[in-house]
């Protein structure tokens, strides 16, 4: 079995986020390349009115800024752009320059299946259907062999797919490459095998494709592209009189889909190694026929036997996950190529020290996405060298009071790495940073935890994969602060019918003292008031007016 820690590159082992698997692979993977060797990187991740998610970014020196879109580059012309994208035109290009390409016509949606039948019995079969406009190989049918197979591929990508402006070609027997030039060179070479699927005389057809869906998700490239069971597949399935439940001998070979597209199941093996020098120089002359293309991905089908080749599509904006991770063979490393060739100063890095940090790219995308951010700037990395340590705590509880003054003590020392409660009760801190700054960060650390925890024990452990820029709290913070707060549910609930008889205890006393003061209040008043009477009873005055007071009381 083949050894995976030699066929992909060290330098992106154990350090791809979630959001950079598949379709993200070929734009972080440049974005990374730049970042580590000091580079400032300006990303934008946008959603598009059609509804497609796509990546802008723009890396700079200091000195120049170059702008990019997933692989492409601004040092590629808009011309070019605009002559590859259509295939039509780009067909013209190749024959215009003596490049070998496959003869054919294109058909906008106002010709009808039978003008586009016609013109198919004066190619000869077999034949090509491939929509004028797309990429991912949406809508190519290859092989068509009669007119029965040619009104279906036209019925499912006319009407279906509803893509009507087609393209019809001549069919090339040979094998499907997908080769990747920089420059004038030819840096990466597949071999794309169309999705298949080899019978061992016990598992039926379904079963086995789940076998291999399998093998696929555990690719970065592949784990949102399985092979799907679609149209394409049931006609496949009927020519043979196969169905899904079919177990089929073993050792035989069935094709689950006509043309040989990754997205669509197929295998990716490399061959860069393999490629003969004709057919790299086919490769490069095509490139050299566009106006301003120093670097895109080319389509071609190869007879090996022959040594001949013929160009099919080119794609100025060509995904480069299959190269960073096949199927089969090994890695190539485009992105460092296509650095190199628009940054040249900043060539042959040492990147053992910078390999040991790797960008969050998961906050990027659903920051933007979110619309949080419109566009992030990555920090620069840290300096090198990095010194990676791990610390496991024991005797202590994880709590977010804790983990954020961690964090914050780490943000203040320029400190990568994060914090992460494990099922036993313990805790894991990992950092990167300079040695002076590890050092630092360690005696804060055992300082902090002996303050929060009276037993803690801090144990240094080995860390060598590569960690995510920045400091993180790994954990889900809702879910402890839960489990803190149920814990000490019972004790809150005696507390509160504790303190709510408190409070009406305190209540009625007061209401006593308020009763008892004015009370005393009353009495001395009515003192006072029976003093005045008793003066005023006897004075002069009283005694001298009894008479009047006693005629006003008569006449009452």
């Amino acid at each position: 079995m083949e050894n995976t820690s030699e066929k992909y590159l060290s330098h992106l082992n154990n350090c791809i986020p979630k959001r950079a698997n598949n379709y993200m692979l070929s734009t972080y993977s440049i974005i990374l390349e730049a970042w580590r060797r000091g580079l400032e990187v300006t990303i934008r991740i946008v959603l598009e009115k059609s509804g497609n998610i796509e990546p802008y970014y723009s890396i700079t020196d200091g000195k120049k800024t170059h702008n990019f879109s997933a692989t492409r580059g601004d040092l590629v012309s808009k011309e070019a752009k605009i002559l590859t994208k259509n295939k039509q035109s780009a067909k013209e290009y190749l024959i215009k320059n003596n490049v070998p390409t496959p003869i054919g016509k294109e058909f906008n949606e106002t010709i009808s299946n039978s003008k586009i039948i016609e013109y198919a019995k004066e190619l000869d079969y077999p034949i090509v259907v491939k929509p004028l406009q797309g990429t991912g190989g949406t809508g190519v049918i290859g092989n068509i062999q009669n007119e029965e197979e040619l009104i279906e591929a036209l019925d499912y990508v006319r009407r279906d797919l509803k893509l009507p402006h087609i393209l019809l070609e001549k069919y090339h027997e040979g094998l499907d490459y997908r080769i990747y030039v920089v420059n004038g060179e030819v840096i990466g070479a597949l071999k794309r095998i169309r999705s298949h699927i080899t019978g061992d005389g016990k598992n039926t057809i379904k079963d086995l494709i789940n076998q291999k869906n399998k093998i696929r998700r555990k690719l970065p490239s592949l784990s949102n592209r399985p092979i799907k069971i679609d149209a394409e597949t049931k006609n496949l399935l009927k020519r043979k009189n196969y169905d899904l439940n079919t177990v089929i001998p073993e050792g035989e070979v069935f094709y689950l889909k006509s043309k040989n597209n990754i997205s669509a199941g197929g295998d990716s093996v490399d061959v860069t190694d393999l490629v003969s020098k004709n057919i790299k120089k086919i490769a490069v002359e095509a490139t050299k026929s566009f106006p301003s293309l120093p670097h895109c991905g080319l389509d071609m089908i190869v007879d090996e036997a022959s040594d001949t080749g013929v160009v099919i599509e080119l794609n100025s904006r060509a995904h480069i996950t299959q190269h960073l991770f096949p199927m089969e063979g090994h890695a190539r490393d485009i992105p460092t190529s296509i650095i190199d060739y628009y940054f040249p100063n900043t060539k042959n890095q040492n990147r053992e020290e910078v390999s040991k940090l790797y960008i969050d790219y998961d906050f990027i995308y659903n920051s933007c996405l979110s619309r949080t951010a419109q566009e992030i700037k990555l920090p620069k990395i840290t300096e090198s060298p990095i010194i990676l340590k791990r610390y496991l705590l024991s005797n202590c509880q994880f709590t977010e009071q804790f983990a954020n003054r961690i964090r914050r003590t780490a943000f203040n020392h320029k400190v990568n790495g994060y914090i992460k409660p494990l099922d036993n009760g313990n805790i894991v801190i990992v950092t990167g940073a300079t040695k002076q700054k590890a050092e630092q960060f360690e005696k804060l650390l055992k300082n902090i935890a002996h303050k929060f925890f009276n037993n803690v024990q801090i144990v240094e452990k080995s860390r060598v994969t590569p960690i995510k820029h920045g400091f993180h709290i790994e954990a889900d913070m809702q879910t402890i602060n839960k489990a803190d707060a149920d814990m000490s549910e019972l004790p809150l609930q005696k507390y509160s019918k504790l303190k709510e008889d408190y409070q009406k205890i305190t209540r009625k006393l007061a209401e006593y003292e308020q009763k008892e003061s004015i009370m005393e209040l009353t009495k001395k008043q009515n003192k006072q008031l029976k003093k005045q009477l008793l003066k005023i009873e006897n004075s002069t005055s009283w005694k001298i007016t009894k008479p009047v007071r006693a005629i006003a009381k008569f006449k009452k």
